[in-house]
Order: structure tokens, then sequence, then C-alpha cells
């Protein structure tokens, strides 16, 4: 420790760890559906296990981000998140992320009427995953999935 550098964070030291952070967040979005800072730490937490799978071999993160619906979908949703806009070119898996819904912001209070975060697909990932439109809570029980069966436990 004394040479300034650690590892990890905290308790989270290998990408099992941020898997289980995800199953965290995804209960944090499942009881509030309409929770956008639970989405956001949710999908920024799955982009960056790619990343600890892979620290130093950027074409092996990129080869496996690319290789799935759902991974594309994930960068493209943290990155636009928290760059407000995803830019780059391989961003191309959705057209866009709202809070659906239906009464005008401000007219009842917060939570009273389901509001759900909704994620709208580009074709060629609406045909991947067959739908056009995923609820995000919807959409992050999908990629808890994919890493827990992708990611060693331990």
């Amino acid at each position: 420790m004394s040479d300034g550098r650690f590892k990890g964070w905290f308790e989270l030291n290998r990408p099992s760890d941020l898997v289980k952070k995800l199953a965290h967040d995804l209960g944090r979005l499942e009881h509030s559906p309409q929770d956008q800072y639970a989405a956001f730490d949710f999908f920024v937490t799955a982009e960056h296990i790619v990343d600890w799978i892979h620290p130093k071999d950027r074409g092996a993160r990129d080869a496996l981000r690319s290789s799935h619906a759902l991974l594309r979908i994930t960068s493209h949703l943290a990155n636009g998140g928290k760059h407000f806009q995803a830019t780059r070119p391989h961003h191309k898996s959705i057209v866009g992320a709202e809070k659906e819904r239906h009464v005008e912001a401000g007219y009842v209070e917060e939570g009273y009427v389901a509001e759900p975060l909704v994620v709208h697909l580009t074709k060629e990932e609406a045909t991947e995953l067959g739908a056009s439109t995923m609820e995000a809570a919807a959409l992050a029980r999908k990629v808890l999935e994919y890493w827990s069966a992708n990611v060693p436990a331990a």
C-alpha cells in the first residue's frame, strides 16, 4: 500500500465481485423501476466488467464488447450516461432511453404513477433480442444473467 497504488475498490477486487454488485443494483432497479440512479449504477458497472476481465488487452475488450447484443447495448447506455452522449462510431445499439411518462412531469408526486425507464433499440439489436423496446429493469436482468453465466465465481 505504501507505493500509492491500490487494486480493486474496497472489497470489489474481481469481475465476480462486480457481478454481485450488479445483482444488488438490479434489486434497487426492480424495487423502483423509475430509479435512473440505480439504472446508471447497473449499466456503468456492467460495462466495466469487460475492463476487469481484460485489463491490459484493448483488442480483447473490444472483441468481447462487440460479441453480443447485450454487451453492445450496455456499452452504448453506459457511455451515453457517463458522457451524456455516446458519439463513438461503434455505439449504434440504441435510438433512445427515456422515462415513460403517462402524465406531464411534476403533475403528480414522484412514484405515484409508474414511470419505468425504457430503452429503444436499433433494428439490428431488436432483431437479436426479439424486442424493439425494453424496460431498463428487464434489460438489466438479461445483462445480469449473461454475466452470471460468463464470469467465473472466483
